[in-house]
């Protein structure tokens, strides 16, 4: 049972509907009261810190993270109960779950194995599963926030980190915990699903282990490990030790999914189970039976313990994430089947957004070669359909060529920044695209003006061509229909963009 500190000089003896009766943890982000409801249900009360609470842009983003927080599927989380964002002090109130942490529990010697492991395990990814599925990433999973509650274990605190670090006040400060965080946490590049993949596996390993798989020494010393080292499993064993160590993986594109993990330890089919259903079964089996027998043959294979212990120092891999050492297989590796890839849920869904972005800088590119193409040819008809001193006109020497170009350049920027960074959406693509068509457009409106570009005669208006018994022709050549053509394909291919964004 969690045990309430006394309240504290300062602290706040009641939150709007809610009496507080003890203080549970304090954060850099805000402080957890366990409360009392007024028909005396207990609850946990989260008060965000006061400097917080003058930032409107921070009320607004965190009020937009709790309405993705309240979506998120009440499978062995803690629900949010009732908020608000409002008042002095913005707080948040949350289903009381009545338990120690695990961290708690293995301090206290209590670690879990077989069947009781892999309900820990069945519990935790399930929770992962529904707050992914909510569009949430946790940033800070970890021992401390899985509640080992009378029903089975509980994930919480989901969604407080990515909302603060949302308003740009913690720009500068790391959300995490070092132990569990994720390569691409520490080199400060683009967080997932993924991320909290790494922080599962990092909790699954201290929890059979009672130490975390990098060590627990110096933060520098961690950190080192996890960028450039492989973990210390230890004690954990058969294919859940599989499971762990595809999730430690140090790309997050080589990690499972939540969804994958659960599937995984069901025994269940991708095709065969509803997000819903699998959630649902889920929870089931991690607050009763133990788990169906894990099936080796469906993770990447890993070695044995590590030998040189998580203290160790190893070799240095070069780059932020290194590529496993190769491990001697053994005869029970080299007679299992080849392990299928498990492509992350993030580059599952940015396949539709880059190939339209792929498409998009493709086509721009043609746009922007199709403008030094002739456009049009320019000549006289002196009589009898006599053409005479004919002149081709490039795209680029008119003023409809060059705007063409210009946006074609613009869209290319455009599709190459989503697809090497994913920090603009190729779907803005589209307004250089339309513009294009109309530059293009306007050149098949207006083709009469290019006779200002015919080398002899460019200076006399039609009238005065008329009265020397000539009259000017102006044909279309095929530059300019590849120029439409490709403006087209931009502004479409940035629009099919937007559509694969939508659920």
């Amino acid at each position: 049972m969690q045990e309430p500190q006394p309240l504290r000089t300062g602290d706040p003896q009641r939150i709007g509907r809610y009496g507080l009766v003890g203080l549970l943890g304090e954060g850099g982000q805000g402080a957890v009261y366990r409360g009392e409801a007024a028909n005396g249900e207990h609850v946990a009360v989260k008060l965000l810190h006061a400097r917080f609470s003058g930032d409107a842009k921070a009320r607004a983003r965190f009020a937009a993270e709790l309405a993705h927080a309240e979506r998120v599927a009440p499978f062995c989380t803690a629900r949010v109960l009732d908020a608000d964002l409002d008042g002095d002090r913005p707080y948040i109130v949350s289903e009381f779950v009545d338990g120690p942490s695990l961290s708690e529990m293995i301090a206290a010697g209590k670690i879990p194995h077989g069947p009781a492991l892999q309900r820990l395990a069945i519990a935790t990814v399930t929770a992962l599963a529904a707050i992914h599925e909510a569009g949430i990433v946790h940033r800070d999973f970890k021992p401390n926030n899985v509640i080992m509650g009378p029903d089975g274990a509980r994930v919480i605190d989901f969604g407080i980190a990515r909302a603060l670090e949302a308003t740009g006040t913690l720009s500068s400060a790391i959300v995490g915990t070092p132990a569990y965080m994720a390569p691409e946490q520490i080199s400060g590049g683009r967080l997932g699903p993924a991320t909290d993949i790494f922080a599962w596996g990092c909790t699954i390993a201290y929890a059979s282990n009672g130490v975390t798989p990098f060590g627990q020494d110096s933060i520098p010393a961690v950190m080192h490990r996890i960028l450039h080292e492989q973990p210390d499993l230890g004690a954990l064993t058969g294919p859940l030790r599989d499971i762990a160590a595809a999730c430690l993986a140090k790309h997050p594109a080589h990690r499972p999914t939540a969804r994958q993990i659960l599937l995984r330890l069901l025994g269940g089919t991708e095709s065969a189970t509803a997000p819903e259903t699998l959630l649902t079964e889920g929870s089931r089996a991690s607050a009763s039976q133990p788990a169906a027998a894990l099936s080796p043959g469906h993770m990447p294979p890993v070695g044995g313990p590590n030998p040189r212990g998580p203290h160790a120092p190893g070799p240095h891999v070069p780059g932020p994430y290194a590529a496993p050492a190769p491990q001697p297989a053994g005869p029970w590796q080299q007679h299992r089947p080849a392990p299928p890839h498990f492509p992350s849920s993030r580059t599952r869904s940015q396949k539709p957004g880059r190939a339209a972005a792929r498409t998009t800088a493709a086509a721009a590119v043609v746009l922007g070669v199709a403008t030094f193409l002739p456009w049009a040819r320019v000549g006289v008809d002196s009589g009898l359909h006599r053409l005479t001193d004919v002149a081709d006109v490039s795209g680029i020497h008119t003023l409809w060529g060059v705007l063409t170009l210009i946006m074609a350049v613009v869209a290319i920027n455009i599709a190459i920044t989503h697809e090497f960074t994913q920090r603009f959406a190729v779907v803005w693509a589209a307004i250089p695209g339309c513009l294009a068509i109309a530059s293009v457009a306007g050149l098949l409106l207006r083709r009469q003006d290019l006779h200002s570009e015919h080398p002899h005669y460019g200076k006399l208006s039609s009238d005065e061509l008329r009265t020397m018994g000539m009259a000017l022709h102006i044909s279309l050549s095929l530059g300019v229909y590849i120029a439409l053509a490709a403006a087209v394909a931009v502004a479409a291919s940035a629009l099919v963009a937007l559509a694969s964004r939508r659920p």
